[in-house]
């Protein structure tokens, strides 16, 4: 496991976040070398644009906590999720879609290359990077629950009927917003915890823990987005602030103002924390992530 320390012993969150970032970075380039076809371009255009690598980053440290030490078991895995997750935010920028402009500071995909290359390159992210899962060492049996848990959270039942919802759902009520940002977030982010965890070896009580907690931390971690786009800047927030307001989408500020949706996503995240504490020491790494997914200002 890794040991960043600042001041005092205490855990350096932003020295790990880094040197995890690297690990993540150097094996996306591997996994997606530059053959110069427009399609991979298309698709290096927003894989490389300079995201947070937050759920790879979850799953490595997940692995960690419960004792893997082969990092080629985990790394294909953590990898796939970046990959997907790049899909879903090229797709999610569409004008069919959200219709933004901007993603991290950057033109989105569609306003770079086409709209057709956009879903074409989201597709093919989406495709490879659940192709990525096979390259991992790990047990096949695992492998099987892996693939299984992204067709959950992408499918039916998750980010696809999350986009839908938010979308085309006219009910304004808690439930229902808690329904489109569990969906679209946070049963991703708990899935990236839940599968590092599979992957070492981790047992069934553990997994059941870690997937309440990834969902608290997912959750918070959303809401914490919906404040962070009526407050932060265009060059903080790297793509257009404010637009969930003017278009009138169903946000937790929207639902109940901006100090309690502040409130409440420190809520959740103490919620995932005191999870994480009850399963031990291993876990400190995670406590902090946690911390810093609610104190980020972008």
């Amino acid at each position: 496991m890794s040991k960043v320390s600042g001041e005092g012993g205490k855990m350096d969150i932003v020295a790990l976040l880094g040197e995890k970032r690297q690990v993540i970075e150097a094996a996306l380039l591997r996994y997606l070398p530059d053959d110069e076809h427009i399609l991979t371009q298309a698709m290096r255009y927003s894989l490389f644009a300079g995201g947070k690598r937050l759920r790879p980053i979850l799953a490595l440290l997940s692995y960690e906590a419960v004792g893997g030490g082969d990092i080629d078991i985990v790394l294909p895995v953590a990898c796939a999720l970046e990959l997907v997750h790049t899909f879903t935010l090229i797709h999610d920028d569409l004008p069919a879609m959200d219709d933004d402009d901007f993603r991290r500071g950057k033109l989105s995909n569609h306003k770079k290359f086409s709209e057709g290359m956009a879903i074409l390159a989201g597709d093919a992210l989406m495709i490879d990077g659940l192709g990525l899962v096979i390259r991992s060492k790990a047990n096949p049996v695992l492998l099987n629950k892996t693939i299984a848990g992204f067709t959950r959270v992408l499918g039916l039942s998750g980010v696809s009927k999350g986009q839908v919802d938010d979308l085309y759902g006219r009910d304004k009520n808690a439930k229902f917003l808690r329904h489109i940002h569990l969906r679209k977030t946070a049963l991703y982010i708990a899935f990236s915890i839940w599968v590092g965890a599979l992957l070492a070896g981790g047992n069934d009580d553990t997994l059941v823990h870690l997937f309440k907690a990834g969902v608290c931390a997912g959750m918070g971690f959303q809401i914490r987005d919906d404040v962070l786009d009526l407050i932060s800047s265009k060059e903080e927030l790297g793509k257009t602030p404010g637009k969930d307001n003017n278009d009138d989408k169903l946000t937790y500020p929207a639902l109940y103002g901006l100090e309690r949706s502040k409130k409440m996503a420190n809520s959740y995240i103490n919620r995932a924390k005191r999870i994480f504490k009850g399963l031990g020491a291993s876990w400190l790494p995670l406590i902090e992530l946690t911390n810093y997914l609610v104190e980020r200002v972008k």
